[in-house]
């Protein structure tokens, strides 16, 4: 993004710890190990493009306990466009988040998900400030084929160490299972940060909707995306369509 930046939606860890996982039988295992890539046009979060709107690789691993906790990590490369004012080999060229985490279920219908986050971006920097904390709670109510979210994230000190910082969400997606499981879905956010000025932009709304459709093995997924930010062309932050490619494994 251009002079500033914010962001939020996992591989060596992960991968080292599957091999320190101890062996068990196929119908008594107790780990789960998932991983996830994706091709995407854009790589948007809460409603900014981390890429200045040129296409993205992204994936990452996840393995979770059976008690319900997890780890992960997920990656991605990124084109922040910090300008002339950071040498080019200074420069977030790559995003890393490393993931903590417990989920489980309050009834048949209504799951929850906390997480702890460390965002990192490695070659940055340091001075630029970029790595930061984030703690996530969300709730899901499921009803037959329709998915009810409420997500709240937390950081101590948010990205360019711009003080305290608040995400909350409303989401909801609906798969047709009688069309091939094709699904739509939407989202509405608001991200409030204390120090305004650090980070480059005002307290903002944005929304989403998007439609997903299964392709073989992959999952398409059309977005479209949008902020209130008086400023949003100058931080990526303006309506977008971007298309998903992705496979979970």
């Amino acid at each position: 993004m251009k002079n500033s930046l914010s962001l939020w939606h996992q591989s060596l860890l992960a991968s080292t710890l599957v091999a320190m996982l101890p062996c068990q039988a196929a119908d008594d295992k107790l780990f789960d190990f998932d991983a996830n890539l994706a091709l995407t046009t854009d790589f948007v979060m809460r409603g900014l493009s981390y890429t200045n709107e040129e296409p993205a690789f992204n994936g990452g691993f996840e393995i979770e306990h059976e008690s319900g906790i997890y780890v992960k990590n997920w990656a991605s490369n990124v084109n922040l466009l910090e300008g002339d004012t950071v040498e080019p080999d200074e420069r977030a060229n790559l995003f890393i988040g490393w993931y903590a985490g417990y989920n489980g279920d309050f009834s048949d219908n209504l799951n929850y998900d906390i997480q702890a986050a460390y965002n990192t971006f490695p070659g940055a920097a340091k001075d630029l400030n970029y790595d930061f904390t984030e703690f996530t709670g969300a709730l899901t109510y499921s009803i037959q084929d329709t998915n009810l979210g409420l997500l709240y994230a937390f950081s101590p000190d948010y990205l360019r160490k711009s003080d305290k910082a608040h995400y909350y969400e409303l989401n909801a997606s609906h798969t047709f299972v009688n069309a091939n499981d094709l699904g739509i879905g939407g989202r509405i956010g608001r991200q409030t940060i204390k120090d305004n000025k650090t980070i480059g932009f005002d307290d903002f709304t944005n929304y989403g909707v998007w439609i997903f459709y299964p392709i073989g093995d992959f999952t398409g997924t059309l977005q479209y995306t949008n902020t209130d930010l008086e400023n949003a062309d100058d931080v990526n932050a303006d309506g977008r369509v971007f298309f998903t490619l992705s496979h979970i494994f």
